[in-house]
């Protein structure tokens, strides 16, 4: 018996909800580079994209 695609999906959705807040608490160290600080941030951001697309993508397949 296999998964589902919606498995799948909430899978990938777990695991950048996961890896968000491992940056997260990573950011929230005072003893940062300002270089590892920025890619940080910026690991943050493309994980809130990601986040915000597979929001959005399980709403339109919940439309159809």
């Amino acid at each position: 018996m296999g998964y589902s695609g919606c498995m799948g999906r909430s899978l990938t959705r777990n695991a950048v909800l996961k890896e968000l807040d491992v940056v997260g608490d990573k950011l929230a160290a005072r003893a940062l580079t300002r270089e590892k600080r920025l890619t940080l941030l910026r690991r943050q951001a493309e994980l809130g994209d990601l986040r915000d697309a597979l929001a959005e993508r399980a709403r339109r397949n919940l439309a159809l």
